[in-house]
């Protein structure tokens, strides 16, 4: 079957389970990443999104390769949502269902998720999401995430300094561009992986 043929093909239940297991990985990076900066607000509002897309671009590049078909965005960003809900953050779904199909819709085309430039476009886009997804919280449930947020260890510093992030669009920006460049870092040094090892072991194309 070559890869034309597979990028027709829908989503199977053994692809959504391959994308879900990714997805663990990339939780548990995100399960380390965030305490070991939440001590840190700068680096927890304006860095660790970044530092997850440059961690976990590998994750997503080798689901992206081997299954080669449109809405492995839309899986991924349903899974994410769906883990947030569990740990409480409920009104985070939508959110992220939204950031996936704006990703996918950057992945129209044949073979895209094969191709190193439309993968790392795709990435970026669902690290902006990441990042703004911080205020999300305050357009949607400020006063039940802060209650969660603080139970979780979150500081008062760190509120404050979110809410200064978000009411300044420079520092929203700064935000941004930071966690642009580690995703695309992030892309660059996953696709070498993949070359060096995943593709000549045959695990992806």
């Amino acid at each position: 079957m070559n890869s034309k043929e597979q990028t027709k093909k829908k989503i199977t239940v053994r692809d959504v389970m391959t994308i879900a297991a990714m997805m663990v990985l990339t939780i548990v990076v995100s399960g380390v990443t965030g305490p070991l900066t939440l001590p840190f607000p700068f680096l927890y509002l304006y860095v660790c999104a970044g530092l997850q897309m440059f961690l976990c671009a590998t994750f997503y590049l080798v689901v992206a390769n081997r299954l080669n078909k449109h809405g492995i965005f839309l899986v991924w960003g349903v899974v994410y949502g769906v883990i947030l809900g569990l740990s409480g953050y409920m009104f985070l779904l939508p959110y992220f269902v939204a950031v996936a199909a704006i990703c996918e819709l950057a992945m129209l085309g044949k073979n895209t998720y094969i191709n190193p430039l439309r993968n790392t476009i795709g990435w970026s886009i669902w690290g902006l999401g990441m990042v703004i997804g911080n205020a999300v919280p305050i357009w949607a449930a400020w006063d039940s995430y802060v209650e969660q947020a603080s139970a979780s260890g979150f500081s008062q510093e760190v509120f404050d300094m979110q809410i200064n992030m978000l009411s300044s669009p420079w520092h929203m920006l700064l935000a941004c561009a930071i966690t642009l460049v580690l995703a695309v870092l992030g892309c660059l040094f996953g696709n070498r992986i993949l070359r060096r090892h995943f593709k000549k072991a045959g695990v992806v194309q």
